[in-house]
């Protein structure tokens, strides 16, 4: 072969032919082979701004940082296909964009941050602190390492946020709130209103007749989907929990004699005074004086002593750093003053002015409780750890209960919402808990179980049967048809007799004339604010109130939403003293703010050039590379 080329090269016409053959030959490697050795292999950049690239690494690191904080936050790992639905990946890049889009900028000013400067932000960063409220070392070594920084590179970021800090500051900071806004959100805010008004109900309804057979099959036919049959699935449940084991538990006595003394020392309190003198002799003349007839209040206030001073506090006996001062005080009855007591700061006199006396039997009561709690919570982790061995081994939830001496309960139906057909309500401990995971479980697999961590309520599943939802027919549901089709004609019947009456009222009949002629009574609103509600006057009410001029009518559902207002708005105010709270002033002012940045970081963008490689940000994330 290679000597026929090498012929074919030698002869005239053929060897333009071949030279031109392998031009393209050569070329083609150029363009999807060799190529990418001297363009640097594959691609590693997820999105870029001007000149300033994001790499998959970058990308990586602060979307990993992120899946770790929130898996902190709700205390469980978080899958690629979770941190997707959570958004994480969409939110990390679109952060990155901007940093990226604002360091563009920056470097385009040429700004930048000097050393003195960033060591200053770090120092002030109150999460750097340490128990004497300065900059501790530790604590910023740690905190680093929790969110995945070094210090170098934690440092960087600082100064590349810092640069960004003042390019946003300089476009958006204290730009103001148009008065135009202040004034509109004081109104929406003050404005009052009040309307008379009367309630129309079912007796403005008329009589309902029973509807006829045609009448209640177009009615069912057309509301099918209310009276569907949800789905129900047959559950095994194993439950365990503190409340379960806590008659089981005994109790030792010398336990709940310990437990009574720690109660004895914070839950018994009394209201302690006290004079201080610089010697004993003083303290004991002072206590001489006193059984001589001066009162407590009279010496302290020849020692310019303030009442407000002369009272140490309502104190239970762990609050008595003082070990002489607390026996003393504990010791007196009410009303009695102590002789003088050597503490360790100073020779004092101790009154004891009330008593709130301990409850023995209660506290009893209360340790014998508290010590059951606690054992009953080691002994549900204790079954929790047998049950869990015995689930490696395979065996069914029955079996497993068996072995562990607990027993199963076999729920034969019930629904998402915990009713079994008949609609009743099932008393199922946990239910809230599990029956969201049970109904997206396979039948005869095994299930992590559910944990309650306030209640230490921990239930295990398995899924018997599922029994698909359906259409009901008419006969099934006939008494629950019927029913909601009279509560819908007599709020259809209300409807049109609140429509008519506000037409009338439109046509300037006054409304008290039209409420005598119905049998009602007219009243009148307080002033009422827009987010306020009133009785009867519900959101919807009040929304429409609010949007009806003053002297105008309109009616509007009522708060049971069956009934119906008709009203006239009478008076429409805004107080003289009206004004925006700070809360919302400060609301809108970042409001605007964020909205200018917005719009400049997204003009700088489209000066700049970005773009996305949504490919590469996919397998990032783990996604397959033509998902979108």
């Amino acid at each position: 072969m290679l000597t026929g080329l090498r012929s074919a090269f030698e002869k005239g016409f053929a060897r333009f032919i071949l030279i031109a053959l392998m031009s393209i030959l050569v070329l083609s490697f150029a363009v999807w082979g060799i190529g990418d050795i001297f363009r640097g292999g594959t691609a590693t950049t997820v999105a870029s701004v001007g000149g300033t690239q994001i790499t998959v690494q970058n990308f990586q690191t602060a979307y990993n940082r992120e899946v770790q904080n929130l898996g902190r936050m709700v205390g469980r790992g978080i899958t690629p296909d979770q941190a997707r639905q959570f958004g994480i990946d969409q939110r990390v890049l679109n952060q990155l964009i901007t940093e990226a889009t604002l360091d563009e900028r920056g470097r385009q000013l040429g700004l930048g941050i000097d050393d003195e400067t960033i060591r200053a932000r770090i120092v002030a960063t109150p999460q750097f602190r340490g128990p004497t409220g300065q900059f501790d070392r530790t604590a910023f070594t740690e905190v680093l390492r929790q969110f995945g920084f070094t210090e170098q590179t934690f440092i960087e970021q600082e100064r590349r946020l810092a640069v960004r800090q003042q390019i946003a500051g300089a476009v958006s900071e204290k730009l103001g709130t148009p008065r135009v806004l202040i004034d509109a959100m004081t109104r929406f805010q003050n404005e009052t209103r009040q309307a008379q008004y009367v309630v129309l109900g079912a007796a403005q309804a008329g009589e309902v007749p029973a509807p006829d057979a045609a009448t209640l099959q177009a009615y069912f036919d057309a509301n099918k989907a209310m009276f569907r049959a949800p789905e129900f699935r047959k559950l095994v449940l194993l439950t365990l929990s503190p409340q379960e084991q806590l008659g089981f538990q005994q109790v030792p006595d010398e336990q709940v004699a310990d437990e009574v003394a720690r109660l004895r020392e914070v839950a018994e309190r009394r209201t302690v005074q006290q004079l201080a003198f610089p010697t004993p002799e003083e303290a004991q003349a002072a206590a001489d004086r006193l059984k001589g007839g001066v009162s407590f209040e009279d010496l302290a206030k020849e020692r310019n002593v303030a009442e407000t001073d002369l009272t140490l506090g309502n104190l239970s006996r762990s609050q008595i750093a003082d070990p002489a001062v607390r026996d003393v005080a504990f010791a007196l009855a009410a009303g009695a003053v102590s002789e003088p007591v050597r503490g360790r700061f100073g020779t004092v006199l101790l009154r004891v002015t009330a008593i709130e006396p301990f409850n023995e039997g209660q506290a009893m009561e209360q340790a014998r409780m508290t010590i059951a709690t606690t054992m009953a919570r080691n002994a549900v982790n204790d079954l929790h750890d047998r049950i869990e061995k015995e689930r490696s081994s395979g065996l069914p939830l029955t079996d497993i209960a068996a072995k562990v001496g607990l027993t199963v309960t076999t729920v034969d139906a019930v629904d998402l919402q915990g009713r079994d057909p008949a609609e009743v309500q099932l008393n199922l401990p946990g239910a809230a808990d599990f029956l969201p995971t049970a109904f997206r479980a396979e039948v005869g697999l095994e299930n992590e179980p559910v944990n309650n961590r306030t209640s230490g309520l921990w239930v295990w599943y398995e899924v018997s049967a599922v029994t698909p939802a359906r259409d009901r027919t008419l006969d099934e549901v006939r008494p629950q048809v019927e029913a909601r089709w009279r509560e819908d004609e007599v709020k259809i019947r209300i409807g049109k007799a609140a429509d008519l009456m506000a037409t009338t009222l439109r046509e300037g009949k006054p409304l008290a004339e039209l409420a005598q002629a119905a049998g009602l009574e007219v009243k009148t609103t307080p002033a009422i604010r827009r987010s306020a509600t009133d009785g009867v006057w519900g959101a919807s009410a009040i929304q429409m109130l609010f949007a009806t001029p003053q002297g105008q009518s309109a009616n509007a559902p009522a708060a049971d939403g069956i009934d119906r207002i008709v009203f006239v708005t009478t008076e429409v105010t805004l107080p003289a003293d009206a004004a925006l709270d700070e809360r919302t002033r400060d609301q809108l002012s970042q409001s605007i703010e964020d909205d200018v940045l917005a719009q400049y970081i997204a003009r700088l963008q489209r000066d700049f050039g970005s773009s996305v490689n949504r490919t590469l940000l996919n397998r990032a994330v783990g996604g397959t590379a033509d998902a979108r």
